[in-house]
């Protein structure tokens, strides 16, 4: 006997706890892209002798929300708690299945945008336009990434709440 209930086992609880999972990493992660992107434009920009204004400023900017969200997520992410069962499980499996999709289009979608700003803009293949690029690619696969590992999260769920149960 491992010690669980069977009665806390239920998928409504899996996915609550998941849910809740899913909410403290998206309130640091997403924040932490936009920090990400900016010093990737700015060191673009750096190497291209352009300012690096706009991507300090994202950096920090990011940095700081990110900051913020890690900070108020502590007690959810450290609480000896249950978590509130999900309440639509129907729309939560949904998701799982509807992520790979969403996360082709935001591929396909971003690529199609960078292609048409390289081609309809005015200087939009020239080296120059190299930070909004790296800044942009940036953005579209870490929100592909966290979409990603939020659907894993989904789909790991009841083991992931057994093993919190354990540790708990």
């Amino acid at each position: 006997m491992t010690g669980i209930d069977p009665s806390v086992m239920t998928p409504e609880a899996g996915y609550g706890f998941a849910q809740r999972k899913a909410w403290v990493f998206s309130a640091w992660w997403y924040p932490g892209i936009l920090a990400l992107s900016g010093a990737v434009y700015g060191v673009f920009a750096l190497l291209l002798g352009q300012s690096p204004e706009t991507g300090v400023v994202m950096a920090i900017l990011g940095t700081a929300l990110s900051a913020l969200g890690w900070a108020l997520t502590i007690a959810p992410r450290f609480t000896r708690k249950r978590p509130r069962p999900a309440s639509d499980i129907p729309r939560v499996e949904q998701g799982i299945r509807t992520t790979p999709i969403t996360i082709r289009t935001l591929l396909i979608a971003g690529a199609l945008a960078l292609a048409a700003l390289m081609l309809f803009t005015p200087g939009g293949a020239s080296v120059d336009a190299l930070p909004l690029f790296g800044l942009l690619v940036t953005l579209i696969l870490g929100m592909c990434a966290g979409l990603a590992y939020i659907r894993r999260l989904m789909m790991n769920s009841a083991e992931l709440y057994a093993r919190w149960l354990k540790r708990r």
